[in-house]
């Protein structure tokens, strides 16, 4: 029973997300551009409203069971100005979520998206990246680091799979070599696994899914081991490292929820 309520309530949700942007490209959005303040005011209002949109929808989905969302340690929005998030990629929802959270960010979208004749113009109101190719993102990516805007990636470049080690795409070690700039890591975990790679819309846990946000420390990259390399050499070391950290913490945290779950395990 609990299932075929989340069922109808997962599809109410996807068609909330299509059809708020169909009307917000068609009407919103030429209201907002009315508005006085040029292109920056449009990028913060047009933000502010994806904030807005993600959180009430954010909120439809977990009333009614499909998840529990929680957060630990996740900063204030202020304390990210031109800081760099990598965070892992476990399921769909993942960006919905970071958005619903924290105002302003920029993201780096899909060209699908960016070029779509109805969410295109959105997505270019507010400000965000179109991942057109490598060089141009990590260009666009510098100077939204450069005007102090916290840019959000995700480095693995698209969901992964449920246990499998995080590979990184080399565009995170060139932007931080670029600007020296702070690195936060976000770790997205949800169990059972919600929407992940491969999975539609109607195939949804029948208990209620644990998504959790975890932000750890502020990475300090080891540029003694990377001075005088050369971009190229020293983006695939660093890639590597970056890639080593977020495994061994995945892994951590793994070992800590299996040993808790094996404590509160009620006897056979």
């Amino acid at each position: 029973m609990r299932r075929f309520i989340k069922i109808p309530a997962s599809a109410v949700g996807f068609t909330a997300l299509g059809v708020g942007g169909i009307l917000f490209s068609l009407l919103g959005l030429p209201l907002l551009r009315l508005c006085p303040g040029g292109p920056s005011a449009l990028q913060r209002r047009t933000r502010w409203v994806i904030h807005r949109f993600f959180k009430a929808m954010v909120w439809f989905l977990s009333t009614a069971g499909l998840f529990q969302l929680r957060t630990e340690g996740l900063p204030e929005r202020q304390a990210l100005d031109g800081t760099l998030i990598l965070a892992t990629h476990p399921g769909y929802l993942d960006v919905v979520l970071l958005l619903s959270l924290l105002e302003q960010l920029t993201c780096v979208v899909k060209v699908g998206i960016w070029t779509n004749p109805l969410f295109g113009g959105v997505v270019r109101a507010a400000g965000y990246i179109p991942a057109l190719g490598p060089e141009s993102a990590i260009d666009l990516g510098t100077r939204a680091l450069e005007r102090g805007e916290a840019l959000l990636l995700f480095p693995e470049g698209t969901r992964t799979d449920p246990g499998q080690p995080h590979v990184f795409h080399r565009g995170a070690a060139h932007l931080a070599l670029r600007r020296g700039t702070p690195i936060l890591p976000l770790f997205i975990t949800c169990s059972p696994p919600l929407l992940v790679k491969g999975h539609r819309w109607f195939e949804i846990p029948r208990e209620s899914c644990d998504y959790c946000i975890r932000a750890a420390e502020p990475l300090d990259l080891p540029w003694s081991d990377l001075e005088g390399l050369p971009a190229p050499l020293a983006a695939r070391k660093l890639t590597r490292w970056l890639e080593g950290r977020f495994n061994q913490e995945t892994s951590h945290a793994g070992h800590h929820a299996d040993r808790d779950q094996a404590v509160h395990r009620p006897d056979p």
